[in-house]
């Protein structure tokens, strides 16, 4: 008998790709064998409830999934919208087998080897799927409560892995090949070891110490929670890169209270001014929402000025979208009309596509370190700087892996080029 097929489908952020790691490698482990959704024995949809984009797409891929779905096939949904729909899943979508809640993976592979020839094999070996890169989930759940997130209710409050378990994690996906590690969280700030060892500073110092590691990241932090301490460990090192994904959600101190962010605008204005003093050549990745109930357009131009001040690297815009189960969704009025939402949006977007591209080019006649990730569709050798920058490496191929300097010569919106240089 040949061996059963899987395939793990994700949408969402890394945390949830992360996740989908996890669950393939148990999927192997037990004898399964990786590859596309077509012929795949058994689908696992790995979701997402963050906006109702993300509801629609799981939606339309089980609508799409019921004419796949055999007798002989199973078909799983796990991820956020587990623990927010739950059963009313199973009544819509008939031909859904299971639904796995968060971290509940190995109950699901056991049950998956029970009704098969396998046994069940040890859960994580070296198998050889990790990459130049690997996630590693940190703190899982929220302990904050921003009045437009489902995330607390989805993944529940904070739980936090204890530090030598997430060094283990680190030294085994080194040895199967990895050269980087993602270290994440919803509010990965909020880190502390269980057993005492400290937070997410002494966490960072810890894991760039693991022999064979070229770069270390993490993400997202939370501007209520960052530390000095963070940041000074961040500019000492030598393989942490210099790049925060911090979102600031508004410019506007009204709004941030309506969200329950924890913070001010000058707050959040001091800790840029200490990053960017500690390291300069930060890249710095934030996120913002429009429209989000009582945004007048005062409101919404405070957010337009905090960009131009700030100049942020890289922009996640979105326009608010009430979520059923957060204290915006089912207590403040969805006030700002949909076209007004789109205004603003796509006004905040062409002023951060001019500001992304000027933060592109100041990288031109510079040597950055680049971690190779692979080869894209021309052939050409491409990784990313310590910025989270992509850089392709023209007239050179070079193994993933491998960390090496080059002179950047262009740039364009999305990525910059060059040369190794000499």
């Amino acid at each position: 008998m040949s061996a059963r097929t899987f395939h793990v489908w994700t949408i969402g952020c890394q945390m949830n790709q992360a996740d989908s790691e996890s669950l393939a490698r148990r999927l192997l482990a037990a004898g399964y064998r990786e590859t596309d959704l077509e012929h795949a024995d058994v689908a696992i949809l790995n979701t997402c409830v963050v906006r109702q984009a993300s509801e629609d797409k799981v939606a339309s891929k089980l609508h799409e999934l019921a004419g796949w779905k055999t007798p002989d096939r199973t078909l799983a949904v796990t991820g956020c919208i587990v623990a927010k729909e739950g059963e009313r899943l199973r009544r819509r979508f008939p031909h859904l087998d299971a639904l796995i809640p968060i971290g509940r993976y190995d109950e699901f592979v056991q049950e998956l080897a029970a009704r098969s020839d396998y046994a069940l094999g040890e859960p994580l070996p070296a198998v050889g799927r990790t990459g130049v890169s690997h996630y590693v989930n940190v703190v899982q759940g929220c302990d904050h409560n921003c009045t437009f997130c489902i995330v607390p209710k989805v993944r529940g409050r904070e739980v936090h892995k204890p530090l030598e378990q997430v060094l283990e994690e680190c030294r085994r996906a080194v040895a199967e090949g990895a050269r980087e590690v993602v270290l994440l969280g919803q509010n990965v700030d909020d880190y502390r070891d269980p057993g005492g060892a400290g937070g997410l500073a002494a966490l960072v110092r810890a894991v760039e110490r693991v022999e064979g590691l070229r770069r270390v990241r993490f993400m997202t932090s939370h501007p209520q929670d960052l530390e000095d301490e963070l940041l000074e460990v961040m500019a000492g090192s030598d393989v942490v890169a210099h790049e925060l994904q911090l979102p600031v959600q508004s410019g506007d101190d009204r709004i941030l209270k309506r969200m329950a962010r924890g913070y001010q605008v000058r707050h959040y204005r001091a800790i840029v001014e200490r990053a960017r003093r500690l390291m300069p050549d930060l890249g710095l990745a934030t996120d913002v929402i429009v429209g989000f109930p009582g945004e007048t357009e005062e409101a919404f131009q405070n957010t337009r000025r905090l960009m131009e001040e700030i100049e942020f690297d890289v922009v996640h815009l979105a326009q608010y979208s009430p979520r059923p189960g957060t204290f915006a969704g089912e207590r403040m009025p969805d006030d700002v009309p949909a076209e007004e939402k789109r205004r603003r949006l796509n006004e905040l977007l062409e002023l951060q596509r001019g500001i992304a591209a000027r933060r592109m080019q100041r990288w031109v006649g510079r040597k950055v370190e680049v971690l190779v990730e692979g080869t894209d569709g021309l052939g050409r050798s491409f990784g990313r700087n310590r910025q989270g920058k992509r850089v392709v490496v023209k007239g050179a191929r070079v193994a993933p892996g491998e960390l090496v300097t080059v002179l950047v010569s262009e740039a364009s919106a999305g990525q910059l080029g060059g040369r190794l240089a000499a």
